[in-house]
């Protein structure tokens, strides 16, 4: 996410400059890992990231097992009230990995062209 960077799904603000997640005037403490890892899916709206392609972005060159993602995304989960049978925002792609499925009612800001 470059600096300046801010997306807006639902009634959260995922703040890219202060690696912060708001929704409306509660700020929720996110572990890094977990922030990065809704980060890197939000930057990637609809597109199926991998469990390999997560590992790779977020734990480049440590050994890391699948429970820690899973960890990371019952984590984000319970911060965004989302559900794995009925997801709002993060969708579960069995044995591939997962899709950020909310639409994005803002654009990135400074994203677009000169």
């Amino acid at each position: 996410m470059a600096r300046g960077t801010t997306y807006t799904f639902a009634d959260f603000v995922l703040d890219g400059d202060n690696a912060s997640l708001h929704q409306g005037t509660t700020q929720h403490r996110l572990r890094p890992k977990a922030f990065a890892m809704l980060r890197y899916l939000v930057e990637r709206p609809g597109q199926l990231v991998t469990k390999k392609e997560l590992l790779q972005a977020l734990w480049p060159g440590i050994v890391v097992a699948d429970a820690t993602l899973t960890g990371c995304i019952r984590d984000l989960r319970a911060v965004l009230g989302d559900s794995v049978k009925q997801p709002r925002f993060i969708e579960t792609v069995p044995t591939r990995g997962y899709r950020f499925i909310a639409p994005l009612t803002t654009p990135p800001q400074g994203s677009g062209s000169r």
